[in-house]
């Protein structure tokens, strides 16, 4: 594959196979809380006196209160311990029990006693920086463990700490078990704390009806509820931890919000984790991707992805000698010192699977007795006088790789020696067959006797095992001399030679030495495909020169069917002791079509990546297209078809390695995607990276719903802060959004008035879906197109 000469701007709302659907909450019927239920009879008229007595029934609704079973967590936003450029990025936490964040209340065991209407939630997640817990001041998600009678009894509170009011009655489970706790400097408090009104724009409810294949938060079908931060990271903070807490029985706490009188607040942490935020322009998926494209230093232009030692275009006047050898470093060759046979050292062209142009066939084809050594397969120059050395390295290192596993080793040279004894048994029956013996009678002649399916039956049912018991004394011999049964002969290896390639006999041999063999021969057909995808293969193999891959870099390659031909040639060739057992493997063992000839299973081509981008986002997704045929130049999304993944592999910490089926006329390289992310975006246009919130359609017009609407942004003009003018002027440092949404100058109200603006009216006061909707963020992805441009197109 070339250098890439085009790549597509950032794919951002491209289809996917999931239907979702965001709804602002799932209020139940009934809380979570202690009940008491009366019912009174009375006869109007009439004096009953004590003969109807009222019926007192008690009952309790339970849900999570100050622990949180781990597995009741679907997913967090970003990854625990992860590292990145998170400063426009709004932490968020999804549950697997879609009505949990309204299965309370703040006030404990309040009643609806009128219609359902929307509650706050009593969940919500605060991010924390470093310094801001007492508890915990580097933010890696310490926290203080108390009895919950501790923490509720008003007894044992720590004196000026505003704690969870909680009755008595009210408290499910045992006081007495322990739970995780944190205590809040009341100015961070109110800093970071939603404000009551608030809180119900911050959580939602998520439903998704089909699966998908993305990593991280896979969006698995079913219902689940979110919970989002209200607080940006700030790089300049660096690590940053975030509580999912129980506001509980903290209505004292929230007025503090409201009216900005701080005190010390102790809540419980029902799940945390920590993270980094790192500056922008330092880490981040799409700067890395771009410097892995780009040259900085060469006015951006594309790099040469080719695995391939870099050279100068070569002059028009170069010595053939100079541009032999220029034209091979070219096409991945390597020079590399060599020892002929005569004990001369001169050098010899080395090159790997891998290769930027594809690859000549192999020198000759196999002999019908297979390459019984390395030599074979060299390549010998007479103009120069030089060696390649590529096929016959592969055979040494696939022999070499094969005597060094022990399980395959033992497995092939079993197979082997089956094979042997069964092929003889059978060619013995066939080699006495007329040469005018149909198929069926030759069929016949090779499937078990009839004394021999006795056996198999004796043994299938258990009565060869119950005669054997019967038989632990065995009668001595009488006079009586039986005749002795001789085992038949092993035919001559020409005799068996001979049935093994006659065009009678050879397909019903086959067919019945692999249905006998194929249990024992199932582990080594899975070493090869592991081989044919060159597992274990070291890697200065496969990238024999570092110039050929240095850091910080990005190399298509194809691969060299013929490499891998003679790799697992070399591998087969153990236990090897003769023509038959050849033979024998190119009739009947499982794995010998495909170690001949290349198949689907076979990789043709791949991505190799070193750079701190592998170690930053392992779970980074690199996916091949293919346009169909009669679809044009492929370039729109409908026109293309998936090339099939073969391997995905993290050698080192910093090299990814992909293999596709097919070469592939697209590479996509996106960021880890995690379900649903949520936070702000980058103007596209004003190159100073200012904030925007890039709207979404909500089913108004031709855009369909969630789309992207082109042009259309909160703020429209940007300015010189863009929707950072929406974070509290209070805690600005902090970046917490402010969102009050009875205001006209909070978010919540500034959104629903410009998407009015935008053609999606009717949202006043924008419902925590519509939100959450606004909010979304797609995975960045890099499109690189592997074919040439037409002439004069310049990259």
């Amino acid at each position: 594959m070339g250098s890439p000469v085009h790549q597509s701007p950032p794919a951002r709302d491209r289809e996917v196979s999931f239907t979702l659907h965001l709804s602002d909450d799932l209020v139940p019927a009934v809380r979570a809380g202690r009940y008491r239920i009366t019912a009174s009879q009375s006869i109007d008229g009439v004096d009953t006196g004590d003969h109807l007595q009222d019926a007192v029934r008690r009952f309790e609704v339970r849900a999570p209160q100050f622990l949180l079973p781990p597995d009741m967590v679907h997913a967090v936003n970003p990854a625990p311990d992860s590292a990145g450029a998170l400063s426009r990025t709004l932490p968020h936490l999804t549950l697997n029990r879609n009505t949990l964040p309204w299965l309370r209340g703040i006030v404990p065991g309040e009643v609806d006693t009128g219609p359902v209407e929307p509650r706050p939630p009593w969940l919500a997640l605060l991010v924390f920086a470093p310094g801001e817990l007492p508890g915990d001041p580097n933010a890696v998600g310490e926290v203080d463990t108390m009895s919950i009678g501790d923490l509720t009894d008003s007894a044992t509170r720590e004196p000026d700490v505003l704690a969870p009011a909680i009755p008595p009655k009210q408290v499910q489970g045992d006081p007495a078990i322990e739970c995780e706790t944190i205590r809040i400097p009341g100015e961070v408090f109110v800093a970071v704390c939603p404000r009551e009104d608030e809180l119900g724009h911050l959580a939602h409810r998520r439903a998704v009806r089909a699966d998908t294949a993305l990593r991280g938060e896979e969006l698995a079908a079913g219902d689940f509820s979110v919970i989002l931060a209200n607080r940006m990271p700030n790089p300049a903070d660096g690590r940053h931890v975030a509580h999912l807490v129980s506001l509980e029985g903290c209505r004292a706490a929230l007025d503090t919000v409201r009216d900005g009188r701080p005190r010390d607040v102790r809540l419980v942490s029902l799940h945390r984790w920590s993270f980094e935020c790192v500056a922008d322009g330092h880490v981040g998926f799409e700067v890395r991707v771009n410097d892995l494209l780009r040259d900085d230093d060469n006015g951006e232009a594309f790099r040469d992805l080719a695995l391939r030692l870099p050279v100068e275009d070569p002059a028009d006047a170069m010595p053939p000698a100079q541009r032999r050898a220029h034209d091979r470093l070219r096409n991945g060759w390597v020079p590399l010192p060599y020892h002929v046979a005569s004990g001369e050292q001169t050098y010899a062209w080395y090159r790997g699977p891998f290769t930027p142009t594809p690859a000549q066939p192999l020198p000759r084809p196999a002999p019908l007795d297979g390459w019984t050594d390395a030599g074979q397969l060299l390549a010998y120059d007479p103009t120069w006088g030089v060696h390649d050395t590529a096929w016959a390295t592969a055979w040494n290192l696939g022999r070499s790789l094969a005597l060094a596993d022990d399980d395959f080793g033992s497995g092939l040279s079993a197979w082997r020696s089956r094979a042997r004894y069964r092929a003889a048994t059978l060619a013995q029956r066939l080699a006495g067959a007329a040469p005018d013996t149909d198929d069926a009678e030759l069929r016949a002649l090779v499937q078990p006797r009839a004394r021999d399916r006795a056996l198999q039956s004796m043994a299938a049912d258990g009565a060869a095992a119950r005669l054997l018991g019967a038989l632990d004394d065995p009668p001595q011999a009488t006079g009586t001399t039986r005749g002795t049964r001789t085992t038949p002969t092993t035919p001559p290896a020409a005799a068996l030679h001979r049935v093994l390639t006659h065009e009678r006999t050879r397909p019903v041999l086959r067919e019945t030495l692999r249905d006998a063999l194929e249990e024992t021969g199932a582990p080594i057909s899975a070493w090869f495909a592991r081989l044919r995808l060159l597992h274990d293969v070291p890697f200065a193999h496969l990238v024999p020169d570092e110039d050929m891959l240095p850091p910080e870099s990005l190399r298509l390659f194809h691969v060299d069917p013929g490499w891998i031909t003679a790799l697992q040639a070399g591998a087969e060739s153990l236990g090897v002791t003769g023509t038959v057992d050849v033979e024998l493997a190119a009739l009947a063992a499982p794995w010998a079509a495909q170690t001949r000839t290349p198949d689907p299973s076979w990789p043709r081509a791949g991505i190799l990546i070193r750079s701190a981008l592998v170690r930053e986002h392992p779970e980074s997704v690199v996916r091949g297209w293919r346009a169909k045929e009669g679809a044009g130049n492929g370039d729109e999304e409908d026109g293309r078809e998936a090339v099939r993944l073969l391997r995905r592999s993290v050698l080192e910490h910093d090299v990814l390695l992909v293999l596709f089926d097919q070469v592939p006329d697209v590479v996509e390289l996106s960021e880890p995607p995690e379900g649903l992310s949520f936070g702000i975006d980058t103007h596209p246009v004003d190159d100073k990276g200012i904030p925007v919130i890039n709207l979404r359609s909500l089913g108004t017009g031709e855009v369909p719903i969630g789309g992207t609407l082109e042009g259309k942004y909160l703020p429209q003009d940007p300015g010189e802060v863009g929707v950072e003018r929406y974070l509290r002027p209070d805690a600005f440092a902090r970046r917490v959004l402010d969102l009050r949404p009875g205001a006209p100058d909070g978010l919540v109200r500034a959104l629903g008035a410009r998407l009015a603006e935008a053609g999606q009216p009717g949202h006043a006061t924008p419902s925590p879906a519509v939100l959450a909707l606004q909010l979304v963020n797609a995975p960045f992805r890099q499109e690189i197109h592997t074919h040439l441009p037409p002439k004069g197109n310049a990259p």
